[in-house]
């Protein structure tokens, strides 16, 4: 176990702020993708389970297990699981209301 892993840490996926949204970009098993989108900070980032972390080359590997925008590129790793994920669990539309763009043009931008 990380220090770093909120999830991991606590067990189980915290509550999540009123000035906050977030989607799960990736849920199965232990393995997850978390984009979280806090108004009040204005700051994004993505949490990534260890599994992901260590599924990245350890060149590519940031200190942590949370992603800031300067590294969202790394997701271009998971694209398929990501675009599996959001199409089985049908959250196409709340992915643009984050994003503003679908998913292709999402991964096109990184």
């Amino acid at each position: 176990m990380t220090n770093s892993n909120v999830v991991e840490l606590f067990k189980k996926r915290p509550a999540v702020a009123n000035d906050e949204e977030y989607i799960a970009l990736y849920e199965q098993n232990d393995g997850y993708i978390y984009y979280v989108r806090n108004y009040v900070a204005q700051q994004e980032f993505i949490v990534v389970s260890d599994s992901f972390m260590q599924a990245l080359p350890e060149e590519m590997r940031p200190a942590t297990n949370v992603f800031f925008s300067c590294n969202f590129y790394l997701l271009k790793q998971f694209k398929r699981d990501v675009q599996s994920h959001i199409q089985h669990t049908g959250q196409f539309l709340y992915f643009y209301h984050l994003f503003d763009k679908s998913v292709n043009a999402f991964f096109d931008s990184l």
